[in-house]
């Protein structure tokens, strides 16, 4: 499958969806917006410290700066809490995306899936890929962007096999992106130029974002994967002996 034809279909996809991914995107939404509003008091008490001179922070009492020290531990804290639920959510909006690229009906609580399926596998899988990009790109950028892309299909490998071990997801995924890199940083940076230019859209770039690109995109992604394992399945005997 080409890009033209995987942004064909995906939009395809999208159109006959179109309901169910908007309510879908505005759960999405929803759910980091709420975040944002528990984390609004915190960031005003921090927000004192702008324009402070250096001198007047060290003059706080203890009472002052605890208060900031505690404003800030839990400032991180409800951030982490928001990347880690907004990333099950996003799991949950890939299946949904899964289903619909099998030609199956979305259900709505397909969004909650990562929720009822081995929650804490698919955090540890979130934590450790992101360990080990961290790794590779502190050595230098471009092997971290070569390992994000051969770590990009593990995800979906273990929304469709639930019972896959981490290593085993990641390891897979490694080898169905063998071949499959260069076509896969074509899709990446289409769907971030596309992102970008919706979101500068003035009044209705975040609508655009939330309802169109986020379920769009997530779509692109999925059938890119769908293709690469009907390619590899055509290919086993290709793959069998791949270097990892």
């Amino acid at each position: 499958m080409t890009i033209t034809e995987n942004i064909n279909k995906s939009l395809k996809e999208y159109i006959r969806s179109i309901f169910s991914w908007i309510l879908i995107a505005g759960v999405c939404g929803a759910v980091s917006l709420a975040f944002t509003f528990l984390a609004l008091p915190y960031m005003k008490i921090l927000n004192g410290l702008n324009g402070m001179e250096v001198e007047q922070i060290y003059s706080m009492s203890t009472a002052e700066l605890d208060q900031y020290f505690r404003a800030s531990v839990i400032f991180i804290g409800i951030y982490a809490l928001n990347v880690l639920v907004a990333y099950m959510f996003n799991v949950g909006a890939f299946k949904c995306a899964l289903e619909s690229s099998r030609g199956r009906k979305i259900k709505r609580s397909d969004i909650f899936f990562a929720f009822k399926k081995k929650p804490l596998k698919f955090l540890a899988l979130y934590i450790w890929k992101f360990i080990l990009l961290s790794f590779w790109s502190c050595l230098f950028i471009i092997p971290g962007i070569i390992k994000y892309f051969s770590y990009s299909q593990s995800l979906f490998l273990m929304i469709e096999n639930p019972n896959y071990k981490i290593n085993e997801a990641i390891r897979e995924s490694k080898i169905l992106m063998s071949g499959h890199k260069e076509k896969f940083f074509i899709l990446w940076f289409f769907s971030i130029i596309l992102m970008v230019f919706l979101v500068l859209i003035p009044y209705v770039g975040a609508g655009l974002f939330t309802f169109f690109a986020f379920p769009f995109v997530n779509l692109l992604y999925i059938n890119f994967y769908n293709d690469i394992t009907l390619y590899n399945q055509y290919n086993d005997n290709e793959y069998k002996n791949t270097e990892l």
